[in-house]
């Protein structure tokens, strides 16, 4: 900004920052400063000057609809940068910060908590931010907990003033954390299960990437591989259906596939986000480390839609994934002693064979 003036910052506008300030004086301020932190300038600045974040997260709570917006607003961007989200989550004078944040987006009538929802998903990338914000929630269950958050996100029209897709996002980034994972997969919870019906979510991409998300970050968990397939989850055509089209089999291939992918509608469409689409068949392709995840996938006769979605897919690094998935299915059983893929290593030669072969693919060579 041709006006940002850091000495001026300090000594004329800071004071207005704080809650007890005139709101006329306080809003115009705000109003300034989420501009400014628009900018990279503006950004790098307040970012590194925790005086600001610290009056910024006071005004969250400021009782006046325009002030706490603008300040959710600046908040946003400004957890752009990975060492500022450190910084709100370690904020000396507000401790209790993402608290503060998870119950205002959980209170049912927020005005402002899909910016909440924003804030959070921002904060939580980065996994050591991640496992901080999860011990918040951990240790303050009863009112923030997971199953509190989970159940919110599944509730449509929890919040009229909010849609709360980005709560998803919010929950994708924490499953980053081993312990989330296995809570998502907490076989006496039933939280996976609520969760399987957003991948066909059409209001919302933001919301279905955020699930397909969690769901790819629980298939890494192959202990759980026997139970995710089993009828108890039946995760599987909620990985698929997003990936078939209208395409009509021969009656032997059509009835080895899941009930739910059979006689599809013709004018069923496939998951139109490339990126979503790329995270459906990175879980596939992780149900595939285990011998028993193989076969399944294989009796379910998942190469036909793959092969099908090959045809059609015109993204590069989708199709990539693809033909990986495939090369597994068509493939033979390796020997006894490597039946867990994941638990076996490639010779370091091979692994730099293949991301060259990977890339001079994507390349289009």
């Amino acid at each position: 900004m041709s006006d940002f003036n850091p000495k001026q910052l300090d000594e004329e506008l800071l004071p207005f920052l704080a809650k007890s300030a005139r709101l006329d004086l306080k809003v115009t301020t705000l109003q300034y400063f989420a501009g400014l932190t628009g900018t990279d300038e503006g950004r790098q600045y307040i970012s590194r000057n925790k005086k600001y974040l610290e009056a910024l997260a006071d005004l969250i709570e400021d009782s006046d609809g325009a002030v706490f917006k603008d300040a959710y607003t600046a908040l946003i961007n400004l957890s752009a940068y990975r060492d500022t989200c450190w910084d709100l989550l370690k904020l000396t004078d507000h401790p209790t910060f993402v608290a503060t944040v998870l119950k205002y987006v959980l209170q049912p009538d927020s005005v402002f908590a899909d910016g909440g929802c924003m804030l959070l998903s921002n904060l939580s990338r980065d996994e050591n931010c991640a496992s901080v914000i999860m011990e918040t929630i951990t240790k303050e269950s009863d009112s923030i907990g997971l199953d509190r958050i989970i159940q919110v996100f599944c509730t449509e029209r929890y919040n009229s003033n909010a849609t709360l897709h980005y709560l998803g996002s919010f929950l994708s980034n924490l499953t980053q954390i081993p312990g989330t994972r296995k809570f998502v997969m907490d076989r006496n919870r039933c939280v996976i299960q609520r969760l399987l019906p957003f991948t066909q979510y059409q209001t919302s991409c933001v919301r279905r990437r955020g699930v397909v998300s969690i769901l790819r970050n629980c298939c890494f968990e192959t202990e759980y591989h026997s139970w995710l397939l089993s009828d108890q989850v039946d995760i599987l055509p909620c990985l698929l259906l997003p990936l078939a089209g209208p395409e009509e089999f021969d009656e032997d291939d059509m009835e080895k596939l899941p009930v739910d992918l059979q006689y599809l509608e013709p004018t069923k469409e496939r998951e139109p986000e490339s990126d979503i689409r790329q995270m459906l068949i990175e879980a596939l392709n992780q149900l595939c480390a285990t011998k028993e995840g193989r076969l399944h996938l294989r009796k379910k006769n998942i190469y036909v839609i793959m092969r099908e979605l090959h045809k059609w897919e015109k993204d590069k690094k989708v199709e990539a994934a693809i033909l990986n998935l495939i090369d597994i299915l068509i493939g033979d059983e390796p020997d006894v002693k490597y039946e867990n893929l994941k638990e076996t290593d490639v010779p370091q030669d091979l692994q730099e064979r293949f991301n060259k072969m990977n890339e001079e693919f994507l390349k289009g060579e």
